[in-house]
């Protein structure tokens, strides 16, 4: 199957036509010869209007001008992970970092402004290419009206995508419209309630949806399709407290065949695999596997497509650079049998099934917690799977998942839940999680002798898996949790194990009402040995000092937007910043 990261140097044309439309930052489309376009090139034909779509597509991937510029460098990676997880403390950081486990981030953290500005940064360019495309004749479209509505529905299923990110970061947003951008709109208030920019996206999605197909167009893995736009209209719905909506919307998706779960849960994150049939939509990033360092001697990669994703997921034992740690609460929380937590994280005293190198071999790092700030001696091997090398190769190949049909699986179990309705198909979807967590799947699909030499061992006969509607009762019941059902917490539990530093576990936690309780309970305030003393390196748990702020669970408009943007007063600021 193809792939669009193939095609998108045909976007060059687009992208210098989309430098006229700068967002708030002016590095960010910082490149050469503003000019050497006329500003309606990218409209004289369908070629050029295809190359100005794949320039849309481009804002998957971070923004490099070879500098040292951290945020823009890895954007679509770092912000997000840091974000969709630390809070919730399943996953830590420690140096500059750290602040996103203990609600100390302000509104000038630079995560924040990155954020904001890489959405609009892709908002811009989608907006002016469907002012562009209006304006177009469909006779120049090869197959008419059908064919420029293919483009318009790809532009417009990206910019839902990315007010969705902003939106459910921080409430209530500035919503460009079609031709707006911060170039020629520098002043633009949010709507009176966040319903409406809810509803603004539903828009965008529910027409994408009606014209894409399942299969993306060309046969080019990374272009929108229907299941995108169906998966995140039914998050969306969610949000709205529109259970009933969006498990309809959901029904579409498992029903239509289009996706299945991947039989070997770790193969999710194999640096040599991409656009696995569970993946509804994913961004893929890639190396030269040499030298990669910038073409100027600094550490950012010269590519769009190349990220220095390990070092930042590493264990510091081994040249990591401290930004994701696994809790050992997050460790012990896994079931006898799950296979995910091996194919996910790798603990003291236990090797790294793909690097082969094992935690607690120096004895600097033998110790439960590790370094000067005592992070808990754990790292993430969905992301570390080679081993970093200052010197030479600092970039992996590896796929950012945003959505999967797990993700699916849990959401549709959510709304039976939500509505207390079909309670049993919800079980029964997150049964299906489950049996391939436990190995199942291998089994049946003799991965065993298809992968002979897999890092972690296939399973070559089905266990059984213990039933998650018997598992998770007790479990509800033995923790006493009361501020959601059974079957919510059930999908949240799950999510903590399926989604560990991907993209959404923060956002599905406090959506679903669960994240404030969650943190009271796993995390309690003041547990165990506090840092810097005798004992603290004997003691697994996380000492929390802060008390949960629910105001927290929105993140703060960054402060460069208040000061920039006349339609938006220091009033405007989000509760508790």
């Amino acid at each position: 199957m193809k792939k669009i990261y193939n095609y998108i140097c045909m976007g060059l044309v687009g992208v210098a036509s989309f430098s006229l439309v700068a967002c708030n930052n002016d590095n960010y489309l910082d490149v050469d010869h503003y000019n050497i376009l006329p500003e309606n090139y990218m409209f004289l034909s369908e070629t050029n209007a295809e190359s100005g779509l794949i320039g849309i597509y481009d804002t998957f991937y971070p923004t490099k001008s070879n500098t040292d510029d951290d945020d823009a460098s890895m954007w679509g990676f770092k912000p997000q992970f840091m974000l969709a997880n630390h809070p919730t403390l399943d996953t830590q950081a420690s140096g500059w970092d750290a602040a996103y486990c203990t609600e100390q981030w302000t509104a000038s953290s630079s995560e924040f402004l990155s954020t904001w500005q890489g959405h609009y940064r892709a908002i811009s360019r989608c907006n002016t290419f469907l002012a562009g495309l209006e304006k177009m004749d469909s006779t120049l479209f090869t197959n008419g009206p059908a064919g420029k509505k293919q483009l318009e529905a790809e532009a417009r299923a990206i910019r839902a995508w990315n007010y969705f990110n902003l939106v459910k970061n921080f409430g209530r947003v500035p919503m460009l419209e079609t031709g707006e951008t911060y170039a020629n709109t520098p002043s633009k208030a949010r709507p009176a309630t966040e319903e409406d920019s809810w509803n603004s996206i539903l828009e965008d999605l529910s027409y994408a949806a009606n014209i894409l197909t399942w299969t993306p167009r060309k046969d080019e893995y990374g272009r929108m399709t229907k299941g995108f736009c169906l998966g995140y209209e039914a998050e969306a719905e969610m949000y709205l407290g529109e259970y009933a909506t969006a498990k309809t919307l959901l029904e579409q998706i498992i029903k239509s065949g289009t996706y299945s779960l991947l039989p070997c849960y770790s193969q999710l994150y194999d640096i040599d695999k991409a656009w696995t049939k569970e993946d509804i939509w994913c961004v893929v990033m890639y190396t030269d596997n040499s030298t990669n360092r910038s073409s100027v001697g600094g550490w950012s990669p010269s590519e769009d497509n190349y990220q220095w994703a390990c070092y930042n997921t590493a264990s510091m034992e081994y040249s990591g650079w401290g930004s994701l740690f696994i809790s050992w609460e997050c460790y012990k929380s896994f079931e006898q049998g799950d296979k995910r937590r091996k194919a996910s994280m790798v603990a003291l005293g236990e090797t790294n099934p793909w690097t082969k190198e094992t935690l607690g071999v120096h004895a600097d790092h033998n110790q439960v917690k590790t370094g000067s700030e005592y992070m808990p001696n754990i790292s993430s091997v969905k992301y570390w799977r080679t081993a970093c090398d200052y010197s030479s190769t600092i970039n992996a190949p590896f796929t950012e998942h945003y959505l999967r049909y797990a993700n699916i699986l849990l959401d549709y179990a959510e709304c039976c839940f939500q509505t207390s309705t079909d309670e049993s198909a919800g079980w029964d979807a997150i049964n299906q999680v489950r049996n391939r967590a436990w190995g199942n799947l291998e089994a049946e699909n003799n991965y065993a002798a298809t992968y002979a030499d897999y890092p972690i061992p296939m399973n070559t006969v089905d266990v059984t898996v213990p039933d998650a509607k018997s598992y998770y009762t007790k479990l509800y019941a033995d923790k006493g949790y009361t501020s959601v059902n059974v079957g919510v917490f059930a999908c949240n539990w799950e999510r903590r194990h399926e989604n560990n530093a991907e993209f959404n576990l923060f956002y599905d936690m406090k959506r679903s009402g669960m994240l404030h309780e969650f943190i009271d309970k796993e995390y309690p305030a003041n547990a165990g040995t506090a840092p810097g003393t005798d004992a603290a390196y004997d003691d697994w748990h996380t000492y929390r000092t802060f008390t949960v702020d629910d105001n927290k669970f929105l993140y703060p408009i960054p402060y460069d937007e208040i000061l920039r943007n006349d339609g938006i007063s220091a009033s405007d600021q989000n509760p508790g910043y």
